[in-house]
């Protein structure tokens, strides 16, 4: 119990200054890092699900998330439908090598395959283009992004464990309970009221938009440790990794991203 508390705590110590300082720098330095971070999860998910004779592509899940990052940095690759046409092109690429590898469960391996791409990369890749708007529009949106979502996880657990009773969805995380919901969202808010209180959001942005992000952070970004807590439960495992020891796996760290990025992302450009 002592080894997994350090554990944890040299993690947060060294990993969430080293995410503002990622975030803080932009450009380049945070989309490799947003990269790496997709390649260290496409790579777990892959892990946890490589039961039963399945064998998904790991390779062609790593260079299509290569491509997908790139194409997130640089917004025109994206308005020219790149990203489309190279999904369909690895998409076919990789039927046609699934056909001559002669593995068993072909039709699962290419789903397992692309539904880590669609899931990891194509989702948690809007990161880079949230950051990318940061810089165009002088605001703080992906530092609030993330921060939001910390302080939902760490207000759901402690209010949960100390109150928690009812239980939310027993099914897919017999822990999480109503009451643990509800801080988490109103942690959640608390950090968008305080960032646009400060005016650090940005000038453009009103208290409507604070409700949006709110609820985007406190209630989207749930739904998706939701989503990843049943890939588990399918798989049986409680961790995705232990590649940040007392935390997990990187997939077990940036579940709520993974939900919350994009349906923040598309909240901009359709109205902003």
């Amino acid at each position: 119990m002592s080894d997994t508390l350090s554990s944890r705590m040299l993690v947060n110590t060294l990993g969430i200054p080293g995410i503002l300082l990622m975030i803080w720098l932009g450009g380049l330095w945070f989309t490799m890092f947003t990269t790496v971070v997709m390649l260290l999860a496409i790579r777990e998910f892959y892990q946890i699900n490589s039961t039963q004779g399945s064998a998904p592509l790991l390779w062609l899940g790593w260079i299509v998330t290569l491509g997908i990052g790139m194409m997130y940095y640089n917004p025109g690759a994206l308005a020219d439908n790149y990203m489309v046409g190279a999904i369909v092109g690895f998409f076919l690429v990789g039927m046609v090598i699934e056909l001559f590898r002669d593995k068993p469960n072909p039709t699962r391996n290419i789903a397992i395959t692309f539904l880590g791409i669609f899931y990891i990369p194509i989702l948690l890749g809007t990161l880079i283009s949230l950051r990318q708007m940061d810089t165009v529009h002088y605001s703080h949106l992906t530092f609030g992004l993330f921060i939001s979502i910390w302080m939902c996880d760490s207000a759901a657990y402690l209010i949960g464990k100390k109150w928690g009773r009812k239980k939310i969805f027993k099914r897919i995380s017999p822990n999480k309970s109503i009451v643990g919901c509800v801080a988490g969202l109103v942690g959640a808010g608390v950090v968008f009221v305080i960032m646009h209180s400060f005016n650090l959001l940005g000038s453009q942005f009103d208290w409507n938009d604070v409700v949006v992000f709110s609820f985007i952070a406190g209630v989207v970004g749930q739904i998706g440790d939701f989503i990843e807590s049943m890939f588990k439960r399918d798989m049986n495992v409680k961790d995705t990794g232990q590649f940040l020891m007392g935390h997990g796996g990187v997939l077990d760290r940036f579940d709520s991203l993974i939900l919350a990025s994009p349906f923040l992302f598309i909240y901009l450009k359709l109205l902003h």
